[in-house]
């Protein structure tokens, strides 16, 4: 496996008159072609605007948020899955609950409270039993889906954690999306694999973890799970937790769900302690079970901006938003030597 990167060096006169030449890193990821610009220039720029979350506005959310909470009310108050789909009206896996979206973007859309009793802020405080039972409670919904309808096998997965990266109930959820239509990036994805492996005679996910594993992007494993920083990452501080030889959600088992949550709780703790708080997670998962030889479940994590009464959301810009490309500024390698102290 190639991982390619291409170096350039810009030069300028800077406000004092003085030369100035930096580096800029183009990685192309092996898999989709998709480019990843690294400049630690911007780094500087990025600390003085962007800063660390407000942690009184923090805590002032967390406060006034969990009084209208209506997730904390839920087993009470919150919606009911058709019979015919789970006669319980709710699905409870450990403290986790799992509930029909009240307005629906596909056929089955529900919502998994990691935990009903715990309207924490703070991605530390949210805790791997808690995501444990969300990603069991999230692998119960796609199996269920397929079961009623078997046109019902792509599914997407994920949560927003704080408005800077997309939330609009702090309290900690994932999102369940099962449709009869497939979702263009996982369908990209698993295309890509399906052609890796006809083209090598080996499926991309094994030989990635053969080429990263002990390397200066491996972080570590969590049970099944190897974890690892994105070479060419999509966005800020991007983390991959990758389980080999499992597919899709709809056959995850007990290990990979333990593994994907210890890995996750890790990560987000370590965006906190970096002062930044939101956060983004997607579980990317093939449609068709059984497919592991060719493509590999995996979680991708990133770091969003951090929260203040007037954040600057340095994702949306054009490059990322139009282009495809973001620009990085702190290299893969260093975010995962930081991380690696933490498993």
């Amino acid at each position: 496996m190639e991982l390619v990167t291409v170096t350039e060096h810009s030069t300028l006169v800077d406000p004092a008159g003085q030369p100035s030449r930096q580096t800029i890193e183009h990685r192309v990821d092996p898999l989709t072609g998709t480019v990843a610009s690294l400049n630690l220039a911007i780094g500087e720029k990025a600390r003085a605007f962007v800063g660390t979350s407000d942690e009184a506005m923090l805590a002032d959310i967390a406060v006034r948020s969990r009084a209208t909470c209506p997730f904390c009310s839920a087993a009470e108050k919150g919606t009911r899955y058709d019979p015919a789909f789970a006669p319980e009206g709710q699905l409870r896996f450990g403290g986790a609950l799992a509930m029909p979206n009240l307005f629906g973007k596909c056929r089955f859309d529900s919502v998994v409270i990691l935990d009903v009793a715990n309207h924490v802020l703070r991605p530390s405080a949210v805790g791997a039993r808690a995501l444990a039972d969300g990603i069991r409670a999230a692998a119960d919904l796609v199996r269920r889906a397929r079961a009623a309808d078997p046109a019902m096998v792509h599914h997407l997965v994920g949560m927003n954690f704080l408005p800077p990266a997309g939330s609009s109930v702090p309290h900690p959820h994932f999102q369940v999306h099962v449709r009869s239509v497939p979702y263009s990036g996982v369908a990209r994805l698993t295309a890509a694999s399906a052609a890796w492996r006809a083209r090598a005679g080996r499926d991309f996910w094994g030989e990635l973890l053969e080429a990263e594993r002990g390397g200066p992007r491996w972080v570590g494993q969590a049970g099944p799970v190897a974890w690892l920083a994105a070479f060419a990452p999509l966005h800020q501080r991007e983390v991959w937790g990758i389980v080999p030889g499992t597919g899709s959600l709809a056959e995850l088992d007990e290990a990979a769900a333990t593994g994907l949550a210890e890995g996750i709780s890790k990560v987000v703790t370590h965006y906190e302690s970096l002062g930044a708080h939101p956060f983004n997670v997607a579980f990317l998962s093939s449609p068709l079970a059984g497919r592991g030889g060719e493509y590999a479940l995996h979680a991708r994590v990133c770091s969003r901006p951090p929260l203040k009464a007037a954040y600057v959301n340095y994702e949306s810009w054009f490059g990322p938003l139009y282009g495809g490309d973001d620009v990085h500024m702190e290299a893969p390698e260093a975010l995962a030597a930081s991380l690696r102290a933490r498993w």
